[in-house]
């Protein structure tokens, strides 16, 4: 098993599982090329070293490397690291995992993608918290190498989440759907109001809050998600609208049969989806 991990990324996925880790007895090296991070990160004594450069980092020498930064940057990330040439085991925590699984092994590194199924609308180290990750799952993506698979999923579980295996295209497909997609719609519908009538938020109640809330999440990571996922979110999008439209003819045709049970199934379902 590991002894110590080096996390590239210190915001609140990053911070959180450098709390976590070390919480459960493993050392944790951090880099991150945010002072004002850096700075934060010192304060909580929980790292036995902090840099803000890559060569630096790697000197460590820590067991093994997670990558918890925007998608895009880790991809940048994996060419830093092959060039360096860089032996240790290799994980992350990006939200999509085909185009940087298929990075790392055109690159050759010795690599095991992840997704810890966890977070908040805010974001950064401050925010950081290891309970976030309590009884969360943890999407570990299919490698032919066994004992790495094993080893890291041991790791997550020991911080206290549930481990699922999962191919790196059917991911993408999943999350797209029940992650992605639901956060552009957020965002669209805060688009819409504030193109519309920024006056109508004054009289917004529970339900506009809650379904908003995901809006304010940090718009480096999300539209890195969104651009890494285009494939599955572009069809996503047609059948929203094609759903959309169906509802507009129900509409405009006064057809309250057809709305009504539309509404009865759909709640239905909804009721009783996490019992």
């Amino acid at each position: 098993m590991f002894r110590s991990v080096g996390i590239i990324g210190l915001g609140l996925i990053g911070g959180s599982l450098a709390k976590a880790f070390r919480h459960s007895g493993m050392k944790v090296f951090g880099l991150d090329n945010d002072m004002t991070t850096l700075r934060d990160a010192v304060e909580t004594d929980i790292f036995e070293g902090l840099t803000d450069n890559i060569s630096e980092f790697l000197e460590f020498g820590t067991d093994f490397i997670y990558i918890a930064t925007p998608v895009h940057t880790a991809l940048e990330l994996l060419e830093h690291l092959a060039e360096r040439k860089v032996t240790q085991l290799v994980t992350d925590a990006c939200s999509t995992k085909t185009s940087i699984c298929r990075k790392a092994e055109k690159l050759g590194l010795r690599f095991c993608g992840g997704h810890p199924i966890a977070g908040k609308e805010t974001s950064g180290f401050k925010n950081s918290d290891p309970s976030i990750l309590n009884n969360a799952y943890h999407m570990l993506i299919q490698s032919q190498n066994e004992t790495d698979i094993d080893n890291l999923r041991k790791l997550h579980e020991q911080i206290g989440m549930k481990v699922k295996l999962i191919n790196p295209e059917k991911h993408d497909y999943v999350f797209g759907a029940v992650s992605h997609f639901p956060h552009m719609i957020s965002f669209l519908l805060m688009e819409m109001i504030l193109s519309k009538d920024k006056g109508l938020f004054e009289y917004t109640g529970g339900g506009f809050k809650d379904f908003t809330r995901i809006a304010a999440s940090d718009s480096a990571m999300w539209s890195d998600i969104f651009i890494d996922n285009k494939s599955n979110l572009l069809t996503l999008i047609d059948d929203y609208i094609n759903l959309l439209k169906s509802w507009r003819t129900d509409l405009k045709n006064c057809d309250k049969r057809a709305v009504y049970s539309k509404i009865e199934q759909i709640s239905k379902y909804r009721q009783c989806l996490y019992d």
